[in-house]
């Protein structure tokens, strides 16, 4: 019983730091989106409910990732090639949501912004270029 215990502990409790981060952070995330969406009326419950199906979501992904990577060594990786994206997007959230509120200086949320999505940002300016060269008299670009 000892060892079937301590096999549990090793592959769901141990990782807990983890989890708890990542808990965390979809909980401030999801708070201040609801913040927000009652600052300027547009609360939805079918949205708001959304957090139980992030956090089973997410962290079921986790814990997939987090006993694979244990039970194999070549997958060693996994799991922090899974908790970084999954942190990543829930701080862009988070800190869009505070620049939103105020919390956070807009000249903040742009830097993060066009650090995160240069490639994104280098896509979209090509795009703009193309459809200006495109463009008649006028000035607007072909779509």
């Amino acid at each position: 019983m000892g060892a079937f215990t301590g096999l549990v502990g090793d592959w769901i409790f141990e990782p807990a730091e983890s989890f708890f981060a990542l808990i965390g952070l979809i909980a401030c995330d999801h708070a201040t989106g609801v913040w927000l969406a009652l600052k300027h009326n547009r609360f939805e419950t079918r949205k708001a409910l959304r957090i139980f199906w992030t956090l089973l979501s997410h962290t079921g992904l986790l814990l997939f990732a987090t006993n694979l990577s244990k039970g194999s060594s070549a997958l060693f990786w996994l799991n922090e090639g899974v908790f970084v994206p999954l942190v990543l997007v829930n701080l862009i959230s988070l800190v869009k949501n505070l620049a939103l509120l105020g919390f956070i200086k807009n000249d903040f949320a742009r830097f993060f912004y066009k650090k995160i999505d240069a490639y994104k940002n280098q896509f979209i300016e090509k795009d703009e270029i193309k459809n200006n060269d495109n463009a008649g008299p006028g000035g607007h670009g072909v779509e």
